[in-house]
Parts: C-alpha cells; structure tokens; sequence
C-alpha cells in the first residue's frame, strides 16, 4: 500500500485542495502540507480541511516531503522548483497536475534530477464550474483519467508510485510519453 510520511501541495486551489481532502480521506499521509502565496488563503486551507496546515513558508512546506504536487499555473512551476530545491529531500518524488507535458518535463526533470528527487509527470483530468480552495471535493478524481508521463530518465518506482497514488485517490491511470500526451490533449 503506498502511504507517505509527508505530502506537499504547492498551490492550494481547486485541484490542490481535492487531492488534499482526497488524501486526508484514505489516509495516504501522515501529514498534509500546503503552500500557498497570499496569507487570506491560510484561513480558506484550514476552514476546507484540505491540508493539516497551509504556510506561506515554501521552505518549511516542502521539507522532509516524501511527495510534492505542483498544483500552481503551468508559468509558475519552474520558478517554484528552482526555489524549493535546497528543501527537497534526496528520493523525494515531485509530481504536477499541469495540462501540458512535454514542456514542463524539459523545464523540470533535470533540475529535480539533479538534487537527488525524481520528477513524474502527471495530469488529472478533472475539474469543476468554481475554483479555488473553498471548491475542493474529496471525489473530484473518482474515474478521472490521470495521465502519467514518463521519459528514459524515470525512475521506475517513483513512476508506479505517482500511479498507485492517482489510483487511491479513485482514478484511472493512463502511462505515455509526455509528447503523445501533448497531441492527444490537443486534440
């Protein structure tokens, strides 16, 4: 069974917020970090129970993180793991729920890589009518596809990891390049 000491979500809208309560649900976490920018969103993070606690502190939340999700608009993420970098710890496994692949692989993977954390590519295809927190559901990703995208450099256990982990949480994983992704999205 996949359990983690510790999941960060960086970023806790919509999506990040359902994965939180998702997690919470079964159990998959001994704790449950956020990350978000602006201090208002703390209150709607601890009034929607998404995670244990929210902080605006990038480095607290990712430290000792055995999973971190990238649940920030797709411009943001290579920002966001340049700066968290000196916090993840070594076999960690750093995951997104970004709608496009190829790019975000090329940008992130070999920055992951190189501090000792492996980078899988993920997109949930789920969604709702209201963003933000507040609009989180446990079940948002029951029987939603996720695509997991993997490239020669994967590791192999992290990328049956991410997969149990959308599985738990009630969806259906589909594994592929990110580039096939990336034309089959587009389509």
């Amino acid at each position: 069974r996949v359990r983690f000491q510790k999941i960060t979500i960086i970023g806790v809208g919509l999506l990040g917020g359902s994965i939180g309560l998702a997690a919470r649900r079964r159990s998959l976490a001994g704790e449950i970090a956020g990350f978000v920018r602006r201090p208002e969103s703390l209150k709607d993070c601890e009034k929607t129970g998404a995670v244990d606690y929210a902080t605006t502190d990038l480095f607290a939340a990712v430290s000792n993180a055995d999973l971190v999700i990238l649940c920030t608009p797709l411009s943001q993420m290579r920002q966001r793991v340049t700066e968290m970098l000196p916090a993840l710890k070594r076999g960690a496994i750093v995951t997104d729920v970004g709608s496009v692949k190829t790019s975000v692989l090329r940008d992130l993977e070999s920055l992951v890589q190189k501090s000792g954390a492996h980078f899988v590519g993920s997109h949930p295809m789920a969604g709702a009518e209201k963003t933000g927190v507040l609009a989180a559901r446990p079940d948002l990703f029951e029987n939603a596809v996720c695509i997991v995208t993997s490239t020669n450099k994967s590791s192999v256990a992290a990328v049956r990891k991410v997969k149990a982990f959308w599985k738990l949480l009630g969806g259906r994983t589909l594994q592929m390049a990110p580039e096939q992704h990336d034309l089959l999205v587009s389509h």
